[in-house]
């Protein structure tokens, strides 16, 4: 089966079920991503590229720390792990309270003539911790709306976000008109499995070109297992001595 074909079926399978897997076409290092930052790591990267109609389309997702907090690790398969908290970076270094964590995505469109307003581009995100949300629970940024607001003509458009960000969970103009939050509120103190994708789509016939995909697992970190570990051992010390 083609890629393109592949992209096509998971798009009509995402419509009615769960972002279980990540989908990527290679993981590693997108040295011209910046994510609209400086210093944020772009060596762990899920990237997706598709050669449709004269156009390259390029898509990405990754995971990073926010400022000094812990890093975010990965195994090299789209899954990420990061650590349950938040709070304003090293030293204030922000006036916006995030989770300890960021999300960054990454779009690009070459040749034919296209910018990125010519194709759809939808970044999915989640505020719900279950495993493998369904997509009727997922939030929607519609990128190709939000691509003419920073600039008109555009073939590429990137950022780095936090799920604590208010225009997530509770849009105002202008992000009303590209965002649709998901259900309920995120909580940076919850663990579990946040799902992101962006699919690219021919607007035209609305069948997917291409879709990259990831999951981030928020996990206690390692010392709070180890103290976790230690009350285990001293309950079970009390109960032998009872």
């Amino acid at each position: 089966m083609t890629k393109q074909l592949l992209a096509i079926a998971a798009a009509t399978a995402l419509s009615t079920q769960v972002l279980a897997t990540p989908i990527f076409d290679t993981f590693g290092p997108l040295p011209e991503a910046t994510f609209a930052g400086t210093g944020i790591p772009n060596d762990e990267v899920a990237i997706g590229s598709q050669l449709f109609d004269g156009t390259t389309i390029t898509a990405a997702l990754t995971a990073t720390r926010r400022f000094g907090n812990p890093d975010v690790t990965s195994d090299g398969a789209g899954n990420f792990t990061a650590t349950p908290g938040s709070n304003f970076g090293d030293a204030g270094q922000s006036s916006f309270e995030g989770a300890l964590w960021n999300f960054g995505y990454f779009i690009k469109v070459e040749g034919g003539g296209r910018t990125i307003e010519d194709l759809q581009f939808d970044l999915y995100y989640d505020f719900d911790p279950g495993e493998d949300t369904n997509i009727a629970g997922l939030g929607l940024i519609d990128l190709t709306t939000a691509a003419p607001l920073v600039g008109p003509g555009l073939t590429k458009l990137e950022s780095s976000q936090n799920l604590m960000f208010g225009f997530l969970e509770n849009p105002t103009s202008p992000a009303d008109t590209f965002v649709t939050p998901p259900p309920g509120a995120f909580d940076p103190n919850a663990l579990g499995e946040y799902n992101f994708a962006i699919v690219v789509s021919d607007p035209n016939t609305n069948f997917a070109v291409e879709i990259v995909a990831i999951d981030v697992q928020v996990v206690p970190e390692p010392t709070s297992l180890a103290l976790l570990g230690l009350g285990g051992f001293a309950l079970m010390g009390r109960r032998r001595s009872n």
